[in-house]
């Protein structure tokens, strides 16, 4: 049997802010946010509200003492924990994509800079890359990448959602 690695994604609820009281009216979740938590406890990912690029940071005692985080564990292969590596090897120092974020959820058109992501997106892609959940990317919002890899998740363990 291979040996897996457990990562989390780690979603973030607030409604503090007018970001992210925005993205909650916008996308009818509480959700706000999303990163990877890595098994050494560092987070990859992109925020708007620190450095505004893909970036790898010691994932710090927030994220134990606060309910506003709810975690998905995910169990990788070693081949797609490489990937996942990978990927954000690739994307690291990528800016945010505020226009494409915000145009292709007002508009019908799907808009994305090739060098640019918004953190569902990016951790979309990065699972996608990954071979661990082939995800439809495009105007992934938090709460959606939330709920899909809720129920994938479940299905794989072969649990019942409660």
């Amino acid at each position: 049997m291979k040996k897996v690695t457990k990562v989390k994604i780690a979603f973030f609820r607030s409604n503090r802010g007018i970001r992210n009281k925005i993205i909650k009216w916008w996308t009818g979740s509480d959700i706000v946010h999303a990163e990877i938590i890595l098994p050494d406890n560092s987070m990859i990912g992109i925020s708007p509200e620190d450095s505004s690029r893909v970036r790898r940071k010691k994932a710090n005692k927030v994220f134990e003492e606060n309910e506003n985080w709810t975690f998905i564990s995910i169990d990788l292969l070693p081949e797609q924990f490489k990937l996942l590596l990978c990927f954000f090897e690739m994307t690291h120092g990528m800016k945010y994509d505020w226009s494409g974020m915000l145009l292709s959820h007002l508009t019908p058109f799907y808009v994305k800079h090739d060098r640019k992501w918004y953190c569902s997106q990016w951790i979309a892609c990065a699972l996608t890359y990954a071979r661990v959940h082939p995800l439809f990317y495009n105007k992934i919002n938090p709460g959606k990448l939330h709920d899909i890899l809720r129920v994938r998740v479940c299905e794989k363990n072969n649990k019942i959602l409660t």
